[in-house]
């Protein structure tokens, strides 16, 4: 079977201006040493990504307030944060909400509704949820059953399985809402997966989209799939944190291929970029492995980068990153998923 290779070109396209503004996003699941590592951090090492922001000029912001600086061009402090947590584990009421309280820092909690009274042991309750809403807790939408959007059954219509994703959305703001007294119209996609389907879908439904993909936002960040800097596991390390939260925004957007799932190993894309960049220190990596740069057109600044390494895990992304100023780095990630690989 013939598959097309898709096409990966970074654009800059001359004349327009750069965002100033921007933020990184954080997040969280477990803050716990007897959770999955995978989704984890330890309450010691949770304590100091926390002191570092303290420590380090970061200014703590509720995401509401970042996303609507952003859409309208307003200015950010230099070091804006937004920190987030998945599912509504227990251990964010215990242990992480206890660390925020101290630096009277806001956050925001993606729940998934229909699972908060199925295990007691491991979720918050909703008068857990309830009382971090009523002190600096954003309580948002991670869907009623945390499912797998792209899983699309066999025989089912593209129809009755956006019907199904849409009721996972509806009910479970409807829920919240209900407990809480909370809707703020903020979608954290399960496992950080999406298409254009869902994204048009998630749109018209009024909501932002938030992914798991890494990387800070800015003006030019899609609205609905907003990147976050996972936190947890190998990830979780101190020795990586300090250059993830200063990361700077590149002016960004993915123009080919239009969605980010694929069946391939090594797929490539399309980035346009905007505005003026360190383009001959700049470095395209998938795990870990320095991508192949080739030059397209050097008058309008268009590159092409491939890699030969496989990718074997249903989700995996692609980090472009180029060297900013006093230190900083500015940070791109390109998102992918192959949803013929189960978890």
């Amino acid at each position: 079977m013939f598959v097309c290779k898709l096409l990966f070109l970074l654009v800059i396209l001359p004349g327009m201006a750069m965002a100033q503004s921007q933020a990184v996003i954080l997040q969280y699941h477990h803050v716990d040493n007897r959770t999955p590592p995978v989704t984890s951090l330890s309450p010691a090492r949770f304590a100091e990504h926390m002191r570092y922001l303290a420590d380090n000029g970061f200014v703590v912001l509720p995401l509401e307030d970042v996303i609507s600086a952003l859409r309208q061009n307003e200015q950010l402090p230099d070091k804006a944060a937004v920190i987030t947590f998945d599912d509504g584990y227990l251990s964010v009421y215990e242990t992480a909400w206890p660390v925020l309280r101290e630096y009277g820092w806001p956050f925001t909690i993606f729940i998934s509704a229909g699972l908060v009274s199925s295990n007691s042991a491991l979720y918050a309750s909703w008068d857990q949820l309830r009382e971090m809403g009523k002190n600096g807790a954003t309580l948002a939408n991670h869907t009623m059953t945390h499912p797998y959007f792209l899983d699309h059954p066999a025989g089912m219509s593209d129809q009755d399985w956006l019907a199904g994703i849409r009721r996972e959305i509806e009910e479970a703001e409807a829920i919240i809402e209900m407990e809480t007294g909370q809707s703020h119209k903020l979608l954290a996609y399960p496992y950080g997966e999406y298409n254009p389907q869902v994204k048009a879908l998630v749109e018209n439904l009024g909501y932002i989209g938030i992914g798991q993909h890494s990387g800070p936002v800015n003006s030019a960040s899609d609205f609905m799939a907003l990147p976050r800097f996972p936190f947890s596991g190998v990830y979780a390390s101190m020795n990586s944190f300090g250059t993830k939260v200063n990361t700077l925004a590149f002016n960004a957007r993915i123009t080919e291929p239009a969605s980010p799932v694929t069946n391939e190993q090594s797929p490539q894309a399309t980035i346009a970029f905007d505005g003026e960049y360190r383009f001959d220190a700049l470095g395209c990596f998938n795990n870990d492995q320095p991508m192949t740069i080739d030059t397209v057109n050097g008058e309008t600044r268009q590159f092409r980068i491939s890699t030969d390494v496989s990718n074997t895990g249903r989700r995996f992304r692609y980090n472009c990153t180029a060297p900013g100023t006093q230190g900083r780095y500015y940070w791109f990630s390109v998102p992918w998923v192959n949803p013929g690989i189960a978890e």
